[in-house]
């Protein structure tokens, strides 16, 4: 299975949180993982807020860090190209939602994976309404 996963769903990966569970059992039923351009500055930035927050230690922010970036060449990424912004600008219109879930749900749409997975509520919503087949963990 070809899976689009959006950052809110992948740092389920590095982090035992709501859904890590669930997330595990599917990264065993899927071969490849389509991402964003934006996720590896959404996958810091979820890093560091943790960070600030007391949320994780420094070794396990470096641990994450260390393995987001690994995992970076193993994913294939949507390039940023024309049709991913004019895709973006739509759903934005549409579904008046943020930048970056905008990026997310454009490149989920033209990625072509057989399933969106997502953990952001209002994401999973808007991709519900494009997509045929979605997850919301």
């Amino acid at each position: 299975m070809i899976a689009f996963m959006d950052t809110s769903s992948l740092i389920k990966k590095y982090i035992q949180e709501s859904g890590s569970d669930e997330f595990d059992s599917l990264l065993n039923k899927v071969n490849e993982i389509i991402v964003a351009p934006v996720y590896f500055l959404e996958i810091n930035s979820a890093i560091e807020r943790r960070l600030m927050e007391h949320n994780i230690s420094l070794s396990q922010a470096n641990w994450m860090r260390q393995e987001s970036q690994r995992d970076l060449h193993s994913f294939h990424q949507v390039i940023w190209n024309d049709n991913l912004l004019r895709k973006a600008v739509e759903l934005i219109r549409k579904y008046q939602l943020k930048t970056l879930d905008s990026i997310q749900l454009a490149s989920g749409c033209l990625s072509n994976a057989d399933i969106f997975v997502s953990s952001d509520k209002i994401l999973h919503k808007a991709a519900k309404q494009e997509l045929q087949k979605t997850l919301f963990i």
